[in-house]
């Protein structure tokens, strides 16, 4: 994830509800620079805009973030399963047999 909404969440998260121009001044940000991250975290359904304000979803926030550990720890095995496939060759496109 992104650190700029990662922040964001985090901070809707812990003071609840807030404008962009809130967010973006907690944050240190533009209000500009935080409107694309805010949209595309709406976009997600990890924060709802209400009355103008924005508002972290917890519970989808956990329900996200469980998925894409669970899409590391099988992308992981994989990448271990092609490691040790690739260790059997006795010629890499990397390394000369000379």
């Amino acid at each position: 994830m992104n650190r700029t909404r990662s922040k964001i969440i985090r901070f809707l998260i812990g003071h609840g509800p807030a404008t962009c121009p809130e967010v973006a001044a907690a944050l240190d940000r533009t209000a500009t620079s935080l409107g694309k991250h805010l949209n595309l975290l709406c976009q997600a359904g990890i924060l709802i805009l209400e009355s103008g304000r924005y508002s972290a979803q917890p519970d989808e926030v956990e329900k996200q973030s469980a998925e894409l550990a669970a899409a590391f720890q099988s992308t992981g095995s994989d990448f271990k399963k092609m490691d040790t496939a690739a260790s059997h060759f006795s010629l890499s496109p990397f390394h000369s047999s000379e």
